[in-house]
């Protein structure tokens, strides 16, 4: 019982670091303690080693540290993609051999088909590419028209030289401007972004599914050997009623037998575990990403959103109708900045507010013609009257949300 437990107890806190790490940062978790377990992670304990290594060592092991962190984080490379996958095949190879003479017809059917799906969609999302380049450049700036918000137009890459197209991102990992960029996904060694984002939520699902399957099937087959050891069917031959190996057994009891169960058969018992706390990791980013589907949003996006959540709360956001901003501020060149009627998205869903951020919170000031729209104010006696305070996020409009079923289709086929 007692190594049961301890597996149980690495494998669970192993899956709870990493979901600190990954999610400790999203929006949703500000001000809780997730956030907070996740600057200890990733600023305070670091920041902690670099101390003691600066009495001990001046610093020369925490700068071989700081090395390699650099080249797993900041860095292109499959080494994280690599041991995903030798993860899964070492669980497989431990998993299928056992079990396969244990297994139902339609068991031996099934397995083949979900341990392929995962490598067939990982394939696809990391081979698949979003990034943009010199020749489909204006494709991207016509897939979603500007929102006045998130994006504007009129803004250069200063690593690509390229006009922004609406919802995209420079990754430095990719070294691109990436389509509709997610965030880039170390899992697969690559961005999640227009063309990629189906393969990436079939991963999530694939896996989730292989998962909960194998955990499923693993409990089962261990299930069926207690139920033969302890209750032979021998004994119950001619019964009416069925007899369970866990009649009246105390919950201790309970956990020994399983403790038994998995210790004899540990190949199927460890590979169960493993997925059994695992699973609700893959489960947790599918959920994630549905969410964002349902929001119209990205990942990219969310903190942006997240970001004007609490600069409205600090009464520094304001908005004025863009028709009017017109009459002072013309279009931008066709090549910087579409025209609606050639961009994809509905010809009626176009931006109707400009949104800005002022430092001091005060009134945007009236420019001269032919200035620019800036988020701070220049010197200038004059408000300009066309601005409105914004009160609250209900105020705001996501150009981007255009119910879930349009979200839906719009995230899993418009590709290029």
């Amino acid at each position: 019982m007692g190594v049961v437990r301890t597996i149980a107890l690495v494998i669970l806190s192993i899956s709870f670091v990493v979901f600190v790490a990954l999610f400790g940062r999203l929006p949703a978790f500000r001000r809780t303690p997730i956030a907070f377990l996740h600057r200890l992670l990733w600023h305070h304990i670091p920041n902690g080693v670099i101390f003691v290594d600066q009495k001990l060592s001046g610093r020369r092991l925490t700068r071989g540290l700081s090395r390699l962190g650099n080249y797993l984080m900041n860095e292109a490379h499959p080494v994280v993609l690599i041991f995903f996958v030798t993860l899964q095949v070492a669980g497989e190879l431990l998993f299928i051999p056992s079990a396969w003479n244990r297994l139902t017809t339609l068991q031996t059917i099934t397995i083949p088909v979900l341990v392929v799906a995962p490598y067939w969609c990982l394939y696809l999302s990391a081979t698949t590419s979003s990034n943009i380049t010199a020749g489909n450049h204006r494709k991207a700036m016509l897939a979603y028209p500007y929102d006045y918000c998130l994006f504007h137009p009129g803004y250069y890459c200063s690593t690509c030289r390229f006009p922004k197209p609406a919802r995209s991102k420079h990754c430095s990992l990719c070294k691109a401007c990436v389509q509709k960029q997610d965030h880039h996904c170390i899992w697969i060694n690559n961005c999640v972004g227009r063309n990629n984002y189906i393969w990436f939520n079939l991963l999530l699902l694939t896996i989730a599914a292989l998962l909960a399957y194998a955990a499923t099937l693993g409990h089962t087959l261990l299930d069926a050997q207690l139920q033969e050891r302890l209750v032979p069917s021998a004994l119950t031959r001619g019964s009416f009623t069925a007899k369970r190996w866990s009649t009246r057994l105390t919950w201790t009891q309970w956990a020994n037998m399983w403790a038994w169960a998995i210790g004899v058969d540990w190949q199927i018992g460890a590979v169960m575990m493993l997925c059994m706390m695992s699973c609700p990791l893959a489960l947790g980013f599918l959920i994630y990403h549905i969410y964002l589907m349902w929001a119209g949003m990205t990942t990219n996006e969310s903190a942006k959103w997240a970001d004007w959540k609490e600069d409205v709360q600090d009464d520094i956001v304001w908005r004025a109708e863009v028709q009017r901003l017109r009459e002072t501020y013309p279009r931008l060149p066709s090549d910087v900045e579409p025209e609606d009627r050639l961009v994809q998205w509905p010809q009626d869903v176009r931006a109707k507010w400009w949104m800005v951020r002022t430092r001091d919170g005060e009134q945007p000031t009236f420019k001269k013609t032919g200035s620019q729209i800036q988020d701070d104010t220049e010197a200038s006696d004059v408000p300009d009257e066309r601005w409105m305070r914004v009160r609250s996020m209900r105020e705001v409009d996501n150009l981007y949300d255009q119910g879930f079923w349009t979200n839906f289709v719009d995230g899993m086929f418009n590709r290029e």
